[in-house]
């Protein structure tokens, strides 16, 4: 029984493995620092405690990842994580995403201390737009029929109410009622006012 689970494990990771190698990205490196991405020069800016491994990148890259002018791989629990920045005058992304909040995104992002490293993209790429006839169609998960709007309709009536029972020395005062908010819904106030 367990040598029919270990085979049928072994066969899983060799198709996960079969899958990543189809995947993987071409890296050819020039030289240390400097390298080529899927045919895009790169420049390796920082290498802190040698977070940078080309096979893991391989594995890692994705081609989302070209717009970004810096990209920063860090590790925890012995996972390669891939973020891009933009540079530091640029207009394009949130503030976070520029590569000044390099430090804040490691010290709030990150393990303390881990390893990591900062790839220049020299060749920024602008992603390809999807052409209109290809976008998935929005629908709304509620009714699609759009239902009429309901107005409030106010009906105002006057009623002579009686107050509790006067006493002697009061004079007998009528007061008026006003229903305002008569609507669908049965809801309503009244306003009272005296005479």
């Amino acid at each position: 029984m367990n040598s029919v689970k270990r085979e049928r494990r072994e066969n899983q990771l060799q198709k996960k493995a079969e899958k990543i190698a189809e995947y993987a990205s071409e890296i050819i490196m020039q030289s240390d620092t400097q390298m080529l991405i899927d045919g895009h020069p790169y420049v390796l800016v920082k290498n802190y405690r040698d977070g940078f491994q080309t096979e893991r990148l391989k594995e890692r890259f994705s081609q989302i990842l070209t717009k970004y002018d810096y990209i920063v791989g860090d590790w925890g629990y012995d996972q390669l994580r891939l973020r891009g920045f933009y540079e530091s005058k640029s207009k394009k992304g949130t503030p976070s995403q520029s590569i000044d909040r390099l430090m804040d995104y490691l010290y709030e992002n990150c393990n303390f201390g881990c390893a990591y490293f900062v790839l220049r993209n020299l060749d920024v790429q602008k992603p390809a737009p999807i052409p209109k006839e290809e976008h998935p169609k929005r629908r709304n998960q509620r009714n699609t029929k759009k239902k009429p709007r309901r107005h409030n309709n106010f009906d105002e009536k006057v009623y002579d109410m009686h107050s509790r029972k006067p006493n002697r020395t009061e004079k007998k005062s009528k007061m008026k009622a006003k229903t305002v908010g008569k609507n669908s819904r049965g809801r309503h106030f009244t306003i009272r006012q005296k005479n």
